[in-house]
């Protein structure tokens, strides 16, 4: 994701120890969901899970990917969110990646924050 970012006219997205507990909340509540152990459907929205948290973020997004490799799991998350990492109003990321070895699922996300 750094080498798609570092490729446009945006500075390079830092590392946020609050935004990466926020992926790591989302990515959580979609295994449960997948494992049928949720008590509540996934995080849309990781800006309400950020405001939960404490943060001032204005603004926010996820990607998320899934696969049988961690390649193929931020494959995914890439392809669906390749256009948000060109969007300068974003300047920190957090990510969480959960390997499921029971089914052989890997699931990546990565929520990006702005003021």
């Amino acid at each position: 994701m750094a080498a798609v970012r570092a490729g446009g006219s945006c500075g390079a997205l830092r590392h946020d120890p609050l935004v990466e507990r926020a992926a790591e909340i989302s990515n959580r509540s979609t295994a449960d969901y997948l494992n049928h152990d949720a008590e509540y459907v996934p995080v849309a929205d990781p800006l309400v899970v950020l405001k939960d948290l404490g943060s001032d973020a204005a603004t926010a997004t996820q990607l998320q990917g899934h696969g049988h490799t961690d390649a193929e799991a931020v494959k995914g998350a890439l392809l669906q969110g390749y256009s948000k990492l060109a969007d300068c109003s974003y300047e920190t990321i957090g990510s969480s990646v959960i390997r499921d070895h029971d089914t052989g699922r890997t699931l990546v996300v990565a929520v990006l924050a702005g003021p």
